[in-house]
């Protein structure tokens, strides 16, 4: 996998995960303090000109820096359900239906990081995968929250039932309730579907509850994930 900027480049290397990296000559002396690091870690280091850099990201913005690796690595969803069962009514996991957009499932994930979200669970179908256009777009953060992909959403949001969470649905309509007016005092899965489509059908029958955020200025509803930001730091602020 390609890191393009300073923080995905910087992100990589806290996880173990850059092998290489190529900068520029101009960024090598405000990059003093990552290089020195990267050296350290046994990260080959390349001084290479800007002209160099265009072609490696082919294109795609890099400032100065490109770093390469080994593939984006997954958590086990075991391990999700296990934090749930530890933390009990303070867990919270964020489950994704459908988002097959890189640059919303980048800002998301970079949300459920700064939330310090205990995992994120991605379908294996009908989902973006993380590669470096999302991890480009979470800022570098992507791998800073327990990421799995499930082969079924459905038997994986029973399994988190099992494990204590209360499922909740971000989803309009008729039995959608205020999400304004939700305690989150247990162990919750926010579920978010993608723009436009929402919930399947077989993932909504799962939830406990479902969920919506209100539009007083008559917009018809958010950004996927602009709605994730939103509420994460809702349940947050609910939890005090």
């Amino acid at each position: 996998m390609r890191f393009l900027g300073p923080h995905a480049c910087e992100e990589a290397l806290a996880r173990g995960e850059l092998h290489t990296a190529w900068i520029a000559p101009a960024a090598f002396g405000r990059l003093a303090k990552f290089i020195a690091e990267a050296r350290a870690a046994g990260v080959v280091i390349h001084r290479e000109p800007m002209e160099g850099l265009d072609r490696r990201s082919q294109g795609q913005r890099h400032q100065g820096v490109l770093g390469e690796g080994g593939p984006f690595a997954y958590a086990d969803f075991d391990e999700v359900a296990s934090r749930v069962r530890a933390k009990g009514a303070a867990a919270l996991v964020l489950a994704l239906d459908g988002v097959t957009d890189p640059h919303n499932l980048g800002a998301i994930l970079r949300s459920a990081a700064a939330a310090d979200v205990d995992g994120v669970i991605l379908p294996e179908r009908r989902s973006a995968a993380v590669n470096e256009t999302v991890v480009r777009a979470s800022a570098g953060t992507a791998g800073r929250v327990p990421v799995c992909r499930v082969v079924n959403l459905g038997r994986a949001l029973d399994g988190l039932k099992e494990a204590g969470a209360w499922i909740y649905g971000l989803a309009a309509g008729t039995g959608s309730r205020d999400y304004l007016q939700e305690p989150f005092d247990r162990a919750a899965v926010l579920v978010m579907g993608a723009e436009g489509e929402g919930l399947h059908l077989k993932i909504r029958e799962r939830c406990d509850i479902l969920l919506h955020i209100p539009m007083p200025g008559g917009t018809e509803s958010l950004n996927v994930s602009a709605a994730a930001a939103v509420t994460l730091f809702r349940v947050l602020a609910r939890r005090g």
